[in-house]
């Protein structure tokens, strides 16, 4: 997840009831059209996001055949591939070690989408040019190497963001539009991907980042995916991965971009959450780590968990509100059986949410 540092500080909206009574009437609209859903019913997790690293053994990355046995254990069957080591410069002696993951991938059955990466802060670039540039230089590369493995499902796009204003949000635009474009351009069967958060901070505990109205968000998107092709958006479903905020909370940003994949015809997925900075609430965000701290400061390390079973299935049903499908980002640091931070009594109790209810009833 992205905070720009840069934002403007957040002002209250003109003409604010009016703001008001449209997000309620957003939220009630799909509040009611979710009624009929059963309330044991929760949305299938179909995969996870996972930050390739080196493997132990030379040509290798960390996600090998146990790692992939764990995955789909859960019943996934779909990995978000991030980082530099796909499509890295090789020498002329050695095997790209990506090469062993998409085989096993083809064996399996398994579905890829892969990063086309981002330059560092690429929020504050003058313009798209350079951007774009290594963006479609990358694009071109992945499909040469690994296109022709039925693994390869589709791409990422990783400009995580939230709403952005001004020149940026020009930019903003611009690249999500392009980049997935250039994605079309190589591979036109090939679903994009993007996974957005939203910011639920308003009182600015986290950072001086302008904060955004649901309508605020919801038009924000539908201006981004209008004319693009992106295919999928997969909504970060904790904002700030903050262990206090609400299912009520989130709502109204769930609806939000819903109906602005609803208005654009794009797929709506959620990305499920399942490590989280644990703390209590504002208060004791502030009395722990002090006021405007980020969420990913060094002083937050030591407080981040993975979330347990019974949390992970009461997000599951609450995201089923919106759709059926889902991925989640978290699996990797904190919940993997290898990660040091869970037992394998926790993938057990995963296992018991994700896999048995399917066997009594349809997602």
């Amino acid at each position: 997840m992205i905070l720009q540092t840069q934002r403007q500080k957040s002002g209250h909206a003109p003409a604010m009831h009016v703001t008001a009574l449209a997000v309620m009437a957003l939220v009630l609209i799909y509040a009611l059209g979710c009624a009929h859903i059963h309330p044991n019913q929760h949305a299938n997790l179909i995969g996870c996001l996972w930050y390739a690293t080196p493997g132990k053994q030379h040509d290798t990355l960390d996600l090998g055949a146990a790692e992939l046995d764990a995955i789909q254990s859960l019943g996934m069957r779909l990995v978000v591939l991030n980082g530099p080591w796909f499509g890295s410069t090789v020498a002329a002696a050695e095997t790209d070690p990506a090469e062993h993951l998409f085989a096993e991938g083809d064996r399996r059955h398994l579905e890829f989408f892969v990063d086309t990466g981002a330059l560092a802060n690429w929020w504050v670039q003058p313009d798209s040019v350079a951007e774009l540039a290594r963006a479609r230089e990358r694009i071109q590369l992945l499909h040469q190497r690994y296109g022709h493995h039925p693994s390869f499902r589709g791409f990422y796009v990783p400009y995580e963001t939230y709403v952005m204003w001004g020149a940026q949000r020009d930019l903003t635009r611009i690249l999500y539009r392009e980049a997935a474009a250039a994605c079309k351009a190589v591979a036109p069967t090939k679903p994009v991907m993007i996974s957005p958060f939203f910011i639920l901070d308003e009182t600015h505990v986290l950072g001086d980042f302008r904060w955004a109205t649901p309508l605020e968000y919801s038009d924000f998107w539908m201006e981004v995916l209008r004319g693009s092709t992106i295919d999928i958006v997969a909504l970060q479903d904790r904002g700030e991965h903050l262990s206090y905020y609400t299912d009520e909370q989130c709502a109204p940003f769930f609806a939000a971009m819903q109906h602005a994949c609803d208005a654009t015809r794009k797929q709506f997925w959620a990305n499920v959450e399942t490590g989280e900075l644990t703390v209590g609430g504002p208060e004791e965000y502030v009395a722990r780590f002090g006021r405007k701290t980020h969420v990913n400061d060094p002083r937050t390390q030591p407080y981040w968990r993975s979330v347990s079973a019974e949390k992970l299935a009461a997000k599951l049903r609450f995201v089923r509100g919106y759709t059926p499908t889902a991925i989640t980002w978290g699996y990797r640091e904190f919940v993997r059986p290898t990660s040091g931070r869970s037992s394998t009594n926790l993938c057990r109790e995963y296992r018991e949410v994700l896999v048995q209810p399917r066997t009594t009833h349809t997602n």
